[in-house]
C-alpha cells in the first residue's frame, strides 16, 4: 500500500520507497533544472510550507538526500544543496563514460519497433523545444540518457544513469563556464541515429565524445566559494571554542 506523503514514517522500510516522495521530486526537479545551485540552504519551513507536509517529513526527505549525495547537512546549521568538489566533478564524468558506454551497447543490442519509436519521438520533442526555455531544455536532455538507459533494460545501469545525470547537473552549476553552449541539441541526434542504425562503434564513440565536450565545458574556477564557507564554518567555530572558554 501506497504511504501517505504526509506520514511521519516515510523513511522506514526500503529507502527506495523516498524517492517517489514530493519533497524529494521536487528538490531533485529544481536541481535537475538549476532553479537551485549548488550551496543553496534548503530551509525546513519553507519546504514545508512549499510541499504542504510537515518539517519531520522534511527533514527525513533531506536525509534520504544526504545519503545520495545531493544534499549535504550540517549540524545546528542545517541542509544545503551539495557542491562537488573540482575531484568529484571529474570522478563524476570518469563515471558517466563507463556506464553510459555501457547502456549504449546494451541499447543496441536489444533494440525493437518500440525502443526505435521512442528514440525517434523523444528526438523529435528535443528539436521542437523552445531552446530559450532553459529549465525545460535541461530536463529534456537528462531524459535522452535516461531513455538510452531505460532500453538497455537493466535496473541497475538504469539508476546509476539517473544518479549520475542529478549528480553532473550539480557538477555542471558549480563549475560551467559562463556562457557556454550545450551541445545536446547537436550531439543527441547524431548518437540516436547510430543507435538505430546499430552501429555500435560509432554511437559508443559518439556518446564517448558528447560527455567528453560536456565536461570541457566546466573550469575549477570556483575553488573560492569552497574556502569562503570552509572560512565561514571555522569562524562559527573559534567563535564557539571562545564562548566556551570564557564560561
Amino acid at each position: 500500500m501506497r504511504r501517505n506523503a504526509n506520514s511521519s514514517d516515510d523513511s522506514g522500510g526500503d529507502p527506495r520507497s523516498m524517492d517517489d516522495d514530493i519533497v524529494v521530486q521536487g528538490v531533485l526537479t529544481a536541481i535537475g533544472q538549476k532553479r537551485l545551485a549548488p550551496g543553496t540552504k534548503l530551509g525546513e519551513d519553507r519546504l514545508a510550507r512549499a510541499s504542504g507536509t510537515s518539517r519531520i517529513h522534511v527533514r527525513q526527505a533531506l536525509s534520504h538526500l544526504a545519503s545520495r549525495h545531493i544534499v549535504v547537512q550540517f549540524p545546528n546549521r542545517g541542509a544545503f544543496v551539495h557542491r562537488p568538489s573540482w575531484k568529484e566533478a571529474q570522478d563524476i564524468f570518469a563515471a558517466r563514460r563507463l556506464v553510459e558506454a555501457a547502456t549504449t551497447g546494451m541499447a543496441i543490442d536489444r533494440l525493437d519497433a518500440r525502443g526505435e519509436a521512442l528514440i525517434r519521438e523523444h528526438v523529435a520533442r528535443e528539436a521542437a523545444h523552445d531552446p530559450t526555455d532553459r529549465p525545460a531544455s535541461l530536463a529534456l536532455t537528462a531524459e535522452f540518457h535516461i531513455l538510452i538507459a531505460r532500453l538497455a533494460d537493466n535496473s541497475v545501469l538504469f539508476d546509476a544513469v539517473k544518479e549520475l545525470t542529478l549528480r553532473t547537473s550539480l557538477a555542471i552549476a558549480t563549475f560551467e563556464t559562463p556562457g557556454s553552449l550545450d551541445c545536446s541539441p547537436r550531439a543527441h541526434p547524431d548518437i540516436a541515429g547510430l543507435i538505430l542504425r546499430r552501429d555500435r562503434a560509432a554511437a559508443l564513440a559518439e556518446m564517448n565524445h558528447h560527455i567528453d565536450e560536456i565536461e570541457a565545458r566546466l573550469i575549477p574556477l570556483l575553488t573560492k566559494m569552497d574556502d569562503d564557507e570552509l572560512t565561514a564554518i571555522f569562524k562559527e567555530i573559534g567563535s564557539a571554542a571562545a564562548s566556551g572558554a570564557r564560561t
